[in-house]
């Protein structure tokens, strides 16, 4: 069976975005990407009935990678998932990716309009204190996965994509 609908999960800067653009590539399916579920403008926060709403229009699609954050609240795109895949990479290559972005101080093109990234100390701190890890280690648990997959670094991330 070939996935339909495959979610990327991972920390900040575990490469979500880039992998999903690769494996859209690969695969034709369309990329739905998170930041563009959970931010509006400016860094605003989308009301949670919008943000509800959204969400359920992007899992009724038939075909989709929807790459970004997870956590409980969001499980539904986990069981919807034909393939979860899972960019488990350490926490000194997302904080220095993380880093590098804030010194860029430039915004992303999965970003919404002034959504740049800036030097946030917090935010490294959660980045090496691995504080997102528990929410979607607790997202996994509560859904009812068909298929997943744990990439650990980039190399396997590269020779996961080459093999599809």
């Amino acid at each position: 069976m070939t996935p339909e609908r495959i979610a990327i999960i991972g920390v900040s800067a575990s490469g979500k975005s880039t992998f999903a653009r690769a494996l859209g590539a690969k695969t034709g399916l369309p990329v739905l990407h998170g930041d563009q579920l959970e931010w509006t403008p400016n860094w605003t926060e989308p009301a949670p009935e919008a943000l509800a709403a959204l969400h359920a229009e992007w899992l009724a699609r038939p075909r989709w990678i929807i790459e970004g954050w997870i956590d409980p609240a969001r499980v539904q795109r986990l069981n919807a998932a034909d393939l979860v895949i899972d960019l488990d990479f350490s926490r000194w290559r997302c904080t220095a990716r993380v880093l590098r972005r804030m010194l860029a101080g430039a915004r992303r093109a999965e970003m919404p309009e002034g959504c740049v990234d800036r030097f946030q100390p917090k935010v490294l701190w959660w980045m090496l204190r691995r504080a997102e890890r528990p929410h979607i280690d607790r997202a996994l648990a509560a859904a009812a996965l068909k298929s997943y997959v744990r990439l650990s670094n980039p190399r396997d991330a590269a020779a996961w994509l080459a093999s599809v």
